[in-house]
């Protein structure tokens, strides 16, 4: 098995050198089948894997249309095959997209596949297989990386493929019967070895360290188990990931005005409900003087945590009768935090509006807090020109401008 593996990773490798008429994975199916029958070499065949009944060909292994005789009226059926149906709608996509996107490395003729055509076909032909005895399928990464190796290069190739498997399971599939797993196998190990993007083994030591982690998990993941469960954890901890680096990089830059009379904090970092601890930890609210100016305008007010994360900072100034300033909210915060506060905010609590400053961007919230809620307004600037747009407020985001001139509104 072992000698039988290597000699057809050996031909795969060495018969383009000599000829490109025939694709190098079909002679080596080929040889390595007649070597085996020739010499007489003990090796496992398709057919001793799958039985001789699945080889036996003839026009009898012909779908039939029809449905499964299975109760589909039963809960319990439903229940059997809802969670394998959705794990292999998921797998399938995955792979197909992902055979999509390697399609287009490999090519790199400037043109990119149809995801959404791609999509469409599948659960189409997935749909007319189960409804004439099929199994369900996706595109194959493997017979993707052969059939281009074997100089593929539009759709008449897949289409080939199917129509010539198609025959021989009908004409040939005794032959078929024959062939040895060792050459398959051995196909399928160069065909792994040239899609690994070997390349990123270098860049495991230059990554972040939660990216490799999340690298290794997956692919631990998708071996233990299937792809599916793989993607699905590896979003769950890039996920965790990605909030524990944002509710570490959240803090503030603090200036005084006016002889200690106002203390002003300017946010940096994300605010959402990963951090909104780190948020509150911040202030020191008891040292604080009486006026105190929180800064957003190098910081995005993201979710409804946030926002209850505001109010309850301004509330802990108010109980000690101080009174926090909030500047450069954009209007679509500044309108939930009056809902939050059941349209009139809190006498310590002020938002200070400055059209021509003020950010836009609106706040991931549930629906029931923006019923009736304008949608905010694109600022005009100082000198009357065009609204400015999410992208270009996005390349001053880190926006250094001083909040004297409303210090001295204030004053």
């Amino acid at each position: 098995m072992l000698g039988l593996t290597a000699l057809s990773m050996a031909l795969v490798k060495l018969l383009p050198r000599l000829t490109t008429a025939v694709p190098s994975s079909l002679l080596t199916v080929v040889l390595i089948t007649v070597l085996t029958k020739v010499f007489h070499l003990p090796a496992q065949t398709l057919s001793d894997i799958a039985g001789a009944e699945t080889f036996r060909g003839g026009l009898s292994v012909l779908p039939h249309f029809g449905l499964a005789q299975v109760p589909w009226g039963s809960w319990q059926t439903w229940r059997v095959l809802l969670p394998y149906s959705a794990t292999m709608a998921a797998v399938g996509l995955i792979e197909s997209l992902l055979t999509l996107q390697l399609v287009d490395g490999l090519m790199d003729d400037g043109k990119r596949g149809d995801t959404r055509k791609e999509c469409i076909g599948q659960g189409l032909g997935n749909i007319a297989s189960g409804l004439t005895g099929g199994m369900g399928g996706c595109a194959m990464i493997g017979q993707t990386q052969v059939n281009i190796q074997a100089g593929a290069r539009g759709r008449l190739a897949g289409i080939s493929m199917a129509l010539l498997l198609g025959l021989g399971i009908v004409a040939a599939a005794p032959a078929l019967g024959q062939v040895p797993v060792a050459a398959l196998v051995g196909i399928m190990f160069v065909v792994c070895e040239s899609t690994f993007a070997w390349s990123s083994l270098r860049l495991m030591r230059k990554i972040p360290r939660s990216d490799a982690a999340t690298v290794v998990i997956v692919s631990l993941v998708t071996v233990w188990q299937d792809l599916a469960d793989g993607v699905v954890v590896g979003t769950i901890v890039s996920a965790l990931c990605f909030c524990w680096k944002q509710s570490t990089n959240l803090w503030v830059e603090t200036s005084e005005g006016y002889s200690g009379f106002i203390k002003t904090y300017k946010l940096h970092g994300l605010l959402f409900f990963g951090s909104t601890q780190s948020f509150a930890d911040l202030f020191r609210i008891q040292e604080d003087p009486q006026e105190v100016v929180l800064d957003f305008a190098a910081s995005r007010v993201l979710d409804h945590s946030a926002l209850e994360a505001i109010n309850n900072v301004a509330a802990k100034y108010g109980e000690l009768g101080k009174t926090l300033h909030l500047v450069h909210l954009s209007s679509d915060c500044a309108g939930l935090l009056e809902r939050l506060n059941s349209g009139t905010m809190p006498p310590y609590e002020i938002i200070e509006v400055d059209e021509a400053t003020d950010p836009i961007y609106e706040v991931a919230e549930e629906s029931r807090y923006y019923r009736d809620l304008k949608a905010p307004d694109a600022p005009k600037r100082k000198d009357g020109q065009a609204d400015v747009s999410l992208d270009e407020e996005d390349e001053d985001f880190d926006d250094t401008e001083d909040p004297e001139a409303w210090e001295d509104d204030l004053r």
